[in-house]
């Protein structure tokens, strides 16, 4: 028999599950049957969406976000895809297998301000950390687009350099705010569920990395690098002499033929701009493009007299000629140094020969990010059967060139749904640009080869999550070649990338092991990712799986807390002292061993691990809980209502100018506009989305009229409600249920 404290406790949890509205979504999308953890990620984004009004979904390639984005946008009337234009096929096959026929947008259309002639009431946005840049066009064109609609972001690495790449993104729908959360925080708007699928997924074990070094030591080459001089640049160009240098050293690193087009583009700048500045004129960076010389003396195909606006002459003109003549110096060193040093490349060659002997019968895919270093593998390579090149620009095979369609589906015919082409048509080695690096399934083959290393080590994961996808080889290789220098350099680039895949690895949680580490005799290196603790968006993603097992208890006790309104109380048994509560909006509160209520996913993890048996509830620690409960709930209430005033600027202007136009207004417009007053400040209580808060902004910079003022705050209303969302649910913050959790043996 079941004791009435058995059947309040499985009550209580079953109350606190219910209010996370985290339900399972159906089976079945189209031809497509969605695994569990789509299932589980569908019913989570959902909930994000209802509660505030956007969420991004950040789950490892070749997990299926692209279904689960499909699934929730079936809840939309009127949805819309913003997808990278290279992965608009892709895009286009998902949602006819999805029986879905969406309107797709591209990024680039974006980004040259071509919108939908329609305003939808949900998007979602594939690859998001391509919007980490708030300062881009594409970044104020999404943030308009979803002012009136619910967001779903989808990307596997959202975090490319710092946290604020993710706050860029969440302000498309939390608002300018999301600029001023910490880490944690920003982790509450993240759905993960890649950490609790592992055996639904059958994803591929991804081996320990290892590096590829070649014999040659060009360090001398870096050297000349580093010592030249600041370049000579266009008119209307920023000084940005420290990018230059290091696009200068990437491209070094990545292969001779890399450094060597870079310095043909410098060489050819710095002739542009001689020859301008000998007419007594200074081009600008768009005149700059129109120029096709390569070489000194090199005669461009324009009119330099004609193109350049800008005027040089005395002092300027001088100082203009020393810096081009300590360019031209210090490229002819740099140049001497290269012909001087034994050639590194050669050495890489041989090693990715070797990388596919050892590989036999195994697909190999070669990234780099420069199209130079891969024709020149290519071409290094065009004797070798098996070998196909693939750039922005091309595809190649021995017999010349193909389309990329074709090439794909001579290296992966599985994955791209083609039959398997004849044996002396298969492409085994594809040396291909990180074109191939976003959103392409490439999962026949088992060996991915990283030619140079990107700046962002985000690009890594996406490399190898081509080919780790549900389907593919049991295990994938991946090879890392190190730059040509000594160890100290090659030491300081694994520092650099492991820094900021540890920053990914805080907030998001753990990444692919993409990075391997480097043996030094006395060198200590930085902690790999994977030792790093579990990520905030990892721990929210395991608290709310805990709170959800918790649904299959009663949902009420008859003659205890029977109706919905009243707070339904229970004690259980746990390896902890503590409570913990869940809220009518349905955010959860606890404490443990006497320390101050947190709703941090640590907390709450520890929490809701404890599930032991029920108890009689005890008076003093039931009183205990109720009082720290409402001493939280208290402090956060005065913190809310302080807030609405000293959150942003934008909302300071805006409770003025609601003011002033309620002073100026007649005084039989008031009857109408202190209501429109009312809603608009009660309205203000959720973040307003990016997009909102700059249409607010343009209300703010019109005129002020007093005749004119009860349409302006009918305008203002309408932009602030074009989103039918809340911050917090309809239940307030009033707690719903409220389990005490009492240790089996007592603490004192």
């Amino acid at each position: 028999m079941v004791r009435l404290t058995d059947l309040r406790v499985r009550a209580v949890r079953a109350r606190i599950a219910d209010a996370l509205r985290d339900e399972v979504a159906d089976d079945t999308l189209g031809s497509i049957t969605l695994q569990m953890h789509q299932r589980v990620g569908v019913g989570r984004v959902r909930s994000r969406l209802a509660a505030h009004g956007g969420c991004l979904l950040a789950d490892e390639v070749g997990r299926g976000k692209t279904y689960v984005a499909l699934a929730v946008a079936r809840q939309w009337r009127r949805p819309l895809l913003v997808v990278p234009a290279s992965l608009r096929p892709m895009w286009s096959d998902a949602c006819s297998r999805a029986d879905a026929a969406y309107p797709v947008v591209t990024h680039e259309a974006l980004s040259r301000g071509r919108l939908p002639r329609f305003e939808p009431d949900g998007i979602v946005v594939d690859e998001s950390h391509r919007f980490r840049s708030p300062d881009t066009r594409r970044h104020a064109e999404i943030a308009e687009l979803a002012a009136g609609a619910e967001l779903l972001l989808l990307s596997a690495t959202p975090i490319h350099n710092r946290s604020r790449d993710l706050a860029a993104q969440l302000s498309l729908f939390l608002g300018s705010s999301a600029f001023d959360l910490d880490e944690a925080q920003l982790a509450r708007h993240v759905v993960r569920v890649q950490a609790l699928a592992e055996w639904t997924c059958n994803q591929p074990r991804l081996a320990t990395p290892r590096w590829l070094h070649s014999a040659c030591d060009d360090s001398d080459v870096l050297r000349a690098i580093l010592a030249l001089e600041t370049p000579p640049r266009a008119m209307d160009a920023g000084d940005a002499a420290a990018l230059r240098v290091i696009g200068l050293v990437r491209a070094w690193a990545s292969s001779r033929a890399a450094l060597a087009a870079m310095l043909r583009r410098r060489r050819r700048h710095a002739t542009a701009i001689e020859q301008c500045a000998m007419d007594g004129r200074q081009p600008t960076t768009s005149e700059l493009r129109a120029w096709q010389g390569a070489d000194d003396g090199d005669v461009q195909l324009g009119f330099p007299s004609l193109l350049a606006d800008a005027t040089v002459e005395g002092a300027m003109l001088s100082q203009l000629l020393a810096v081009l003549a300590a360019e031209r110096a210090g490229l002819t060193r740099l140049e001497y140094a290269v012909r001087s040093t034994p050639h590194a490349d050669e050495a890489r060659v041989a090693a990715l020969r070797a990388v596919v002997r050892d590989h036999p019968g195994e697909p190999v895919l070669a990234f780099t990010e420069f199209a130079a270093t891969a024709r020149w593998y290519h071409a290094e390579l065009s004797g070798t059967a098996g070998v196909g090149l693939l750039t922005g620009r091309e595809g190649r095979i021995a017999s010349g060139r193909i389309g990329r369609h074709a090439l794909l589906a001579r290296f992966a015919p599985r994955a791209q749904g083609a039959p398997p082409p004849p044996a002396r048509e298969r492409v085994t080695l594809l040396i291909a640009t990180d074109l191939l690096s976003e959103g392409v399934n490439l999962q026949d083959a088992s060996v991915v080869v990283h030619l140079d290393l990107p700046w962002n080590p985000a690009r890594l994961a996406q490399r190898v999550g081509r080919l780790r996808r549900p389907g593919g080889a049991p295990i994938v290789s991946s090879y890392l070649f190190a730059p040509p220098a000594g160890s100290e350099m090659l030491l300081h680039v694994e520092r650099r990338l492991r820094r900021k895949l540890q920053l990914a690895a805080r907030t998001m949680g753990r990444s692919l092991p993409v990075v391997p580490t480097l043996t030094l005799t006395g060198t200590r290196t930085l902690a790999s990712p994977e030792s790093v603790g579990m990520g905030s968006a990892d721990a929210w993603s395991s608290c709310y799986a805990a709170v959800s097992a918790w649904r299959s208890g009663p949902r009420t006790v008859r003659g205890h807390a029977g109706a919905r309104a009243r707070v339904l109380i229970g004690a259980a048994a746990a390896n902890c002292a503590g409570w913990i509560a869940v809220l009518g909006d349905g955010r959860l509160v606890a404490s443990v061993d006497g320390a101050p209520p947190d709703d941090s996913p640590s907390v709450l993890l520890q929490v809701t691990r404890c599930g032991g048996s029920g108890i009689p509830a005890p008076s003093v620690k039931l009183a205990t809980a109720r009082t720290e409960l409402a001493t939280w709930l208290g402090a956060e209430r005065v913190a809310d209502l302080c807030g609405v005033v000293r959150t942003t600027s934008l909302l300071r202007r805006l409770e003025r100018r609601m003011a002033q136009a309620l002073s100026r207004a007649p005084r039989h417009h008031l009857a109408h506009l202190y209501p429109l007053a009312a809603g608009i400040r009660a309205a203000l209580g959720p973040p307003l989305s990016l997009g909102q808060e700059r249409l607010v902004l343009r209300l703010l910079l019109e005129p002020a009229d007093p005749m004119r003022a009860m349409d302006w705050m009918e305008r203002v209303g309408a932009t602030i409600a074009r989103r039918q969302t809340a911050g917090k649910r309809p239940g307030g913050d009033a707690p719903v249920a409220l389990l005490v959790l009492v240790p089996a043996s007592p603490r004192g």
